[in-house]
């Protein structure tokens, strides 16, 4: 860009000095005058076509080199927004899935069993579970021998929806979507993934959006829960 700024300087500058430097007058006994009128008729005349064709490549030039600069911008705003949005949705759904399903359990003996439970591989897009209940209002979500109340009653489900790129939330007929532009999820246990612990569940959610010129902006985020015994 120096390069093409400094052509542009010396092919201005050569246009002015063309164009108003005086040279000595050749009709003058001194050699110099003050424009006589031979003079005025050589040095008046107008633009000649290769000035105004000059010019006009200039301009279009700088024009151009003006509208990439733009264009740059535009799509390094896009991409750091597009970023920042998928990120924000990203860690808000992961944030809710992890403070809902610390309070789960896969270990309880419980009958109705409250455990959650995931669909094997390679359908594991999905989870069941169940929360704690005060089912006998003592203020607490024990009964009198210390086990954990379920509501066994409200089963909640998170649910990938791939023809629609949603991650949902259902609870009693009601859906609540928890992120979009979602392009992968899964959920693991130990009968999955046997490095995790027997009350570990690990969560995967990728999301991707297509911005200008069809780039891909794609970001994963992975946790792993500790549920309850």
């Amino acid at each position: 860009m120096p390069i093409l700024w400094k052509f542009v300087q010396l092919s201005i500058g050569a246009i002015i000095m063309e164009r108003y430097t005086i040279f000595p007058c050749q009709h003058s006994k001194r050699g110099k005058c003050k424009m006589c009128r031979i003079c005025r008729l050589k040095y008046s005349r107008g633009f000649t076509l290769i000035e105004v064709l000059l010019s006009v490549v200039l301009t279009l030039i700088v024009v151009g080199f003006m509208y990439q600069w733009y264009i740059a911008g535009w799509n390094l705003w896009e991409s750091n927004d597009t970023k920042v949005y998928l990120q924000g949705q990203t860690r808000s759904a992961m944030r809710l899935m992890v403070m809902e399903l610390r309070n789960t359990t896969r270990t309880s003996t419980q009958n109705p069993s409250p455990n959650l439970s995931i669909p094997s591989t390679p359908n594991n897009n999905s989870i069941q579970f169940y929360l704690p209940i005060d089912k006998d209002s003592n203020g607490l979500i024990t009964d009198a021998n210390g086990q954990v109340e379920w509501d066994t009653s409200n089963k909640i489900k998170y649910d990938y929806i791939p023809g629609q790129h949603i991650l949902r939330r259902l609870e009693g007929g009601q859906q609540r979507i928890l992120a979009k532009d979602v392009t992968d999820v899964s959920f693991s246990d130990i009968t999955i993934d046997p490095a995790l612990g027997i009350n570990e569940v690990k969560i995967t959610l990728t999301v991707n959006k297509t911005v200008a010129r069809n780039r891909q902006l794609s970001f994963t985020l992975q946790t792993v829960v500790r549920v309850r015994n």
